[in-house]
């Protein structure tokens, strides 16, 4: 009995001093709301979608969404197919206020250059790329709607900005992370299934949050093969056994029909992104490239990134999570706090899936433009 306490006893400590290496109690201090209540009287100025400024990523740039793995080219902008519409997630560090500057610096807002080149440089294969910047909501203010209507109309603004100036009839995605897909889910519904340019939309990439399996009601089915589109997919990755994972779609309020729903919630989508069914597992032989979480310095311009891992983990989903076996002998850039403490990879939504995603992109738009 002393031993096994012994035992975990080291275990727990060394559970703690890894979770102190990786930053985990900058995170549990990030959660703390400010001091005062949210007003929608005070709040900062809006971003004007007329000026470069107001966007993290545009085509022309060559900024770090175009960033590749080894072997791997992104398609020349002229020549792409399709655009992608990315909502990126809270990248803002902190909770001082309940939202940030849309011009948030990248020393306030770190996540700002790992979202383009862990996720948004997913779709360079494929697509122009379209990242606005917004009044995102802090992660203390992803819980006040109030915030997160205001985080929503620049979104909104942004999109129509881009089908009036940029779009010129193109098939687009709408892809996202996290906050990004809670602002996704009432994009669809309020700019683009209830109009002409519901014939435009290749697919809807809502990663990393909650999406509710009812999307089909509204003409927009889940996902269930490779090639579909016109489909809504999404997933959210955990360690499998690790219910504590659950709280990313668990007891969420969301838009639905006009409104914010906060009862009677529908079953969250789970689209395995190695098999791009809703039932199966894929063994981790199936996996062909995992992008590590990207790390400092990061730079401004498209550069090569890491090469892709091979064969890191396989996938199943189960009640509505996407269940995954990362080996704790992974390189570096698969295992992080959430992980450690919640079994959530949410940072890893994508990357875990990277050559699959990229894959995925081309093969989807590829099938609109043969329709």
């Amino acid at each position: 009995m002393k031993r096994a306490s012994g035992c975990a006893g080291v275990l727990l400590l060394l559970l703690i001093l890894a979770f102190t290496a990786l930053g985990g109690w900058g995170l549990i201090a990030a959660m703390r709301a400010p001091a005062t209540p949210f007003d929608p009287r005070h709040v900062p100025p809006a971003p004007d979608y007329a000026k470069p400024a107001a966007w993290l990523a545009l085509p022309g740039r060559n900024g770090l969404e175009r960033s590749t793995p080894p072997g791997i080219a992104a398609v020349n902008e002229t020549q792409a197919r399709a655009d992608v519409f990315f909502v990126h997630p809270t990248t803002f560090k902190g909770n001082s206020m309940w939202l940030a500057p849309f011009d948030a610096s990248d020393k306030a807002a770190p996540l700002n250059a790992p979202v383009l080149l862990d996720q948004a440089s997913v779709f360079n294969g494929c697509c122009r790329i379209y990242v606005p910047r917004y009044r995102q909501a802090s992660l203390a203010g992803l819980g006040v709607p109030g915030a997160m209507d205001v985080a929503y109309a620049d979104i909104a603004r942004a999109f129509r900005h881009y089908l009036a100036h940029d779009n010129g009839g193109r098939p687009f995605l709408i892809a996202s992370h996290s906050q990004g897909t809670a602002h996704a889910i009432r994009l669809l519904q309020e700019e683009v299934l209830k109009t002409p340019y519901r014939r435009q939309l290749v697919a809807a990439f809502l990663i990393g949050g909650y999406v509710p399996d009812t999307f089909g009601e509204l003409g927009l089915p889940v996902c269930n093969h490779a090639r579909q589109t016109g489909c809504v997919l999404s997933y959210n990755t955990a360690e499998a056994g690790r219910g504590s994972a659950r709280m990313v779609i668990d007891n969420k309020s969301y838009w639905w029909r006009g409104a914010l729903r906060t009862s009677g919630q529908a079953k969250a989508v789970c689209v395995n992104p190695l098999t791009w069914r809703v039932a199966g597992a894929a063994p981790a032989t199936g996996n062909a490239g995992s992008l590590p979480f990207p790390a400092a310095p990061f730079g401004t311009s498209a550069k090569r990134l890491p090469a892709l891992v091979p064969h890191l983990t396989g996938a199943v989903c189960r009640d509505g999570m996407l269940d995954v076996d990362v080996p704790w002998s992974a390189p570096s850039g698969f295992i992080d706090p959430l992980s450690l403490v919640f079994g959530s990879y949410h940072l890893n939504d994508y990357g875990f899936f990277y050559d699959s995603l990229r894959r995925n992109a081309n093969d989807r738009v590829a099938a609109w433009s043969a329709r």
